[in-house]
């Protein structure tokens, strides 16, 4: 018998799709086996009270492969944790502001390289510390030359979180937030910033990455170029466009059953509930560095977003060019010779030097409560792991890593 070429050229297309796809099934269901010794270690951690609940959302490609929840909402309830559970997500506020940025500098009301003190004036007069460990009060500087934005955007200002273990750090998180069981109340957001300008910066502009409250800056120059409220703003412009109606500054009374509480380990080593709970409503501050509940589905809209160019289906929040822009590293060998930063995100820029099993260009960050998410644009993969624990320690996200990469075989 004698085919045409059109013919032959048909059968063997339909034959090589039908092989590839047959191929791709069989290898998802054997690989997605292989995520069983990652259930097994987080069944574990809860049962031996290391986690009160846990829950784990895998997409690949645009479909969920792998979403599973294990333990509890709140052990002091005994309430079962359920699948989009809503996490106050602290750290993971700050990818969402930069989001809303970027979007000004798009709309040619803000520059990358504008001096932030335009905006937001008590910038100018900050001075640097000669040496951290003579605290916050400390013999001071001036500085070489002043803040960008871009500067804000990449934690590479000069400013600091309070988060290290040096006395300037400690002093700063005392004065800003007072401590983790006692926090410190404030009616608007200007109030914690105006702490945060009470002191000298950590270090020159420009010169170094250093984990910060920026974000809370870049906070109020929104409020200030859009004469908006922050809360008003994300809501319009990402969070409504996006469909996420779980994410927000506060929670809706008929969602507040889905918050998972926060707990921690007694001295006797048992999981308890922590006696002190973020509001679920009345939050006036609208932090750029946290203060967002969000749920796995509704951030998994958000990476979506940033894992399609700036869009999701037929709303684009950012260019495509925007997001390249963001999402490469803007700070050199900063942080290190494997991972650098963003405009708001963690990048993984080099895996020959880093013993994650994860691509060049993957995208990640995290928040306090041991939340985290990452976004591999190589192979269209996210990953989002939420719980609400204190304190915040790494094993989850690498462990995280290790399955998702193995279960997938890239």
């Amino acid at each position: 018998m004698k085919y045409s070429s059109r013919s032959l050229v048909i059968y063997f297309g339909t034959y090589l799709i039908f092989t590839f796809c047959s191929i791709c099934i069989a290898q998802t269901k054997t690989d997605l086996s292989q995520l069983q010794d990652f259930e097994t270690y987080l069944k574990e951690e809860v049962d031996s009270q290391r986690a009160a609940g846990i829950e784990v959302l895998i997409n690949h490609k645009g479909e969920n492969i792998w979403h599973k929840t294990f333990g509890y909402n709140s052990l002091q309830d005994n309430r079962i944790l359920n699948k989009n559970s809503i996490y106050y997500i602290q750290s993971m506020t700050k990818p969402i502001m930069s989001v809303a940025i970027m979007q000004l500098v798009e709309q040619g009301k803000l520059s990358l390289e504008d001096t932030a003190a335009n905006y937001y004036p008590p910038l100018a007069k900050l001075r640097v510390i000669k040496d951290s460990s003579t605290g916050i009060n400390g013999p001071t500087v001036a500085l070489k030359k002043p803040i960008n934005i871009k500067q804000l955007l990449t934690h590479t200002a000069g400013l600091s979180h309070g988060l290290e273990d040096n006395l300037f750090d400690q002093q700063l998180f005392k004065l800003m937030y007072n401590e983790l069981f006692d926090p410190a109340e404030y009616e608007m957001l200007e109030e914690r910033v105006d702490k945060l300008m009470e002191v000298p910066l950590i270090g020159q502009p420009g010169e170094q990455w250093y984990y910060s409250a920026a974000p809370d800056i870049l906070a109020l120059i929104l409020q200030k170029i859009t004469g908006q409220s922050i809360n008003t703003y994300l809501r319009e412009n990402i969070f409504d466009p996006l469909m996420m109606y779980d994410t927000g500054y506060n929670v809706v009374k008929n969602q507040q059953k889905r918050i998972m509480q926060v707990h921690f380990n007694n001295e006797d080593g048992s999981m308890i509930n922590s006696p002190v709970q973020v509001p679920p409503t009345g939050n006036t501050v609208y932090g750029g560095t946290h203060g967002i509940f969000s749920s796995t589905e509704d951030f998994l809209k958000f990476c979506q977003m940033i894992l399609n160019k700036g869009s999701l289906k037929d709303k684009r929040i950012l260019e495509e060019e925007t997001i390249d822009l963001m999402t490469r590293n803007q700070v050199g060998e900063l942080i290190g010779p494997s991972r650098g930063f963003g405009l708001g995100f963690g990048v993984l820029y080099n895996t020959e030097k880093d013993p994650s099993p994860a691509n060049s260009g993957q995208l990640y960050w995290g928040g306090y409560f041991k939340t985290h998410f990452f976004i591999d644009p190589k192979e269209a993969l996210i990953g989002i792991i939420m719980t609400q624990k204190i304190p915040n320690t790494d094993e989850y996200i690498i462990a995280l890593n290790r399955a998702v990469y193995k279960a997938l075989s890239f």
